[in-house]
């Protein structure tokens, strides 16, 4: 099966940032993407750890971010978290940049965990900073040494792996989504040009329609032409009582056409000419 071709490439959209003077990268677009990781990832590890306590199931680890307690099953779960947070995260900085999506999506990751190396750094420093290091735990921010030297059990080298490709792949599909918009954009089969083109369909067939209508709806009517009948242009159809007489009839235009005895097409004036010789001979 041929692969069908892009109407938008990546490639195209490169040429497109650098006509507009624009580099690969969008800053903005990749701390959006980050803070959008953030926020996800507060959001899933709750929804996630209430599906888990409603089951019977331990999410200490989870909602603690504490890599170095956590069990396979924890940490498997914790970096599903990680990869959809950082999908997301990186889904946005992509589709915001418009371009090098890859790009855009790991630097989601890189600048993720530069600021949590900040945050960690700048409480360690500070006194009194419990229910600001629980609140940024909880959004999957390591905020103290022991806890960056967790990242290299397997449990936060796993973790880690999940944000990177989360961040990436992530970047990749909100890039491509201006691919498919304009692939949609282009379809004539989709959107306001589809709708027209079905209203002009349906308007000739209903035409057609009506037009058959009018061409059937005039009624059969049987003239015996020997009570001295004359048929008239209205009439769809004269039938002749008489195998020795003659059958008149009309065409779709309208002209009048008659079918002898002996199975001869003559025209209305060529019929009417042989009766009138017949008369004279009959004399």
């Amino acid at each position: 099966m041929r692969k069908e071709q892009s109407v938008e490439t990546g490639r195209d959209r490169m040429v497109l940032a650098k006509d507009a003077g624009m580099g690969k990268v969008s800053l903005i677009s990749v701390l959006a993407g980050v803070l959008v990781a953030y926020g996800a990832f507060a959001v899933i590890a709750a929804i996630t750890a209430a599906v888990l306590n409603a089951v019977g199931v331990d999410t200490a680890s989870l909602s603690d971010n504490d890599w170095r307690d956590a069990g396979i099953a924890g940490a498997a779960i914790t970096a599903f978290v990680l990869l959809l947070s950082y999908l997301f995260g990186g889904y946005v900085a992509g589709r915001m940049a418009r371009r090098a999506g890859a790009l855009n999506g790991l630097l989601v990751f890189v600048l993720s965990v530069v600021i949590m190396g900040a945050i960690a750094a700048l409480l360690s420093a500070q006194t009194d900073t419990e229910q600001v290091t629980s609140n940024l735990r909880s959004l999957g921010l390591p905020t103290t040494g022991e806890e960056w030297k967790s990242i290299g059990t397997a449990a936060g080298l796993g973790s880690l792996l999940a944000m990177l490709l989360g961040s990436v792949l992530g970047g990749i599909l909100g890039e491509r989504w201006h691919g498919k918009l304009m692939k949609r954009a282009l379809d004539p089969s989709i959107g306001s040009e589809a709708n027209a083109i079905r209203q002009s369909e349906n308007a000739e067939a209903q035409r057609l329609e009506a037009e058959q209508r009018r061409m059937s709806a005039g009624q059969r009517r049987e003239i015996d032409l020997r009570d001295g009948a004359v048929p008239n242009d209205n009439d769809n159809t004269v039938v002749v009582r008489n195998s020795g007489d003659a059958t008149l009839g009309t065409d779709d235009v309208g002209s009048r056409t008659v079918l002898d005895a002996d199975g001869t097409v003559r025209s209305d004036d060529e019929a009417q000419q042989s009766r009138i010789l017949s008369d004279r001979d009959g004399r």
